[in-house]
């Protein structure tokens, strides 16, 4: 008879197993039933649609468990970092990518959701009003969502990568109107707590000529999953994380599509 220990790595090891190989596309039928198909029967890119990643990391001081067998990673930011980096190789979400996929975004948030390493994870949105003249009220909601999970610098490295990604927004220059999808990940340590994050949210933009892109008048909706690293399932099963591609957390901050913009300057994040 296998002891409580034994049916326990059994259990862990094929809901890794299961979660690393994601989730199966929907029917053909059904993606051509919604017009996700294209003539040549590929899925669709919506051509009026565009993505805008980004990711930020910071933290305290305090005190993480000892690393033991995933020493080789060096941190527990990076197996962190490794860990957000399967999530998103197993719903084959490109942060690196402009390009929006519908079927692969809602994938990275099923995958994010069920993440074996992850404990606590929650969910919730807040919704605000926004112009072409006025975005303070994105920040206050950004601020209100995550302020109390994260220390003031992630904090200030959130919401300056948020500012690049509406850099890239303003310089991707594609239809006359467009939505850009946002996608903004979290990483960050406080009181010995690591916590993987992500924030979601999708702004319409009008092309105006002298102007440029501006987001029109609004109402958004950013939501929130949020979840603390599993410290004692991490070191279970070492041996399967040890055997994944890692990526250190800077690759992981700087491996986004908006990591190469400076943050957009325009007074309306103030205002």
């Amino acid at each position: 008879m296998s002891t409580p220990v034994q049916v326990q790595s059994q259990r862990e090891a094929l809901e890794i197993t299961m979660w690393a190989q994601g989730r199966q596309a929907p029917p053909r039928e059904l993606l051509a039933a919604l017009k996700l198909l294209g003539l040549d029967g590929r899925v669709l890119a919506d051509g009026s649609q565009e993505a805008g990643v980004g990711n930020a990391y910071g933290g305290d001081d305090s005190g993480l468990p000892v690393l033991g067998p995933l020493e080789p990673f060096g941190s527990w930011q990076s197996v962190a970092a490794t860990i957000l980096r399967k999530t998103a190789d197993s719903a084959s979400f490109n942060q690196s990518l402009t390009i929006f996929e519908l079927i692969r975004w809602i994938n990275f948030e099923f995958q994010f959701k069920t993440i074996p390493f992850l404990k606590g994870v929650t969910s919730d949105s807040r919704s605000a009003s926004i112009s072409s003249l006025s975005l303070r009220l994105a920040i206050s909601v950004v601020t209100e969502l995550v302020g109390g999970l994260v220390t003031s610098d992630t904090l200030t490295g959130i919401i300056n990568s948020i500012k690049k990604i509406g850099q890239l927004a303003v310089e991707n220059e594609g239809l006359q109107e467009k939505n850009t999808n946002v996608h903004q990940g979290v990483l960050t340590v406080v009181n010995g707590d690591l916590r993987l994050g992500r924030l979601r949210t999708t702004v319409q933009m009008k092309y105006e000529t002298g102007k440029g892109y501006q987001q029109l008048n609004q109402q958004i909706t950013v939501s929130r999953l949020f979840g603390s690293l599993d410290y004692d399932m991490c070191i279970r099963n070492a041996e399967t994380l040890l055997k994944w591609e890692r990526q250190n957390v800077d690759d992981w901050a700087n491996d986004t599509s908006s990591s190469p913009y400076r943050p957009n300057e325009s007074p309306a994040w103030d205002n």
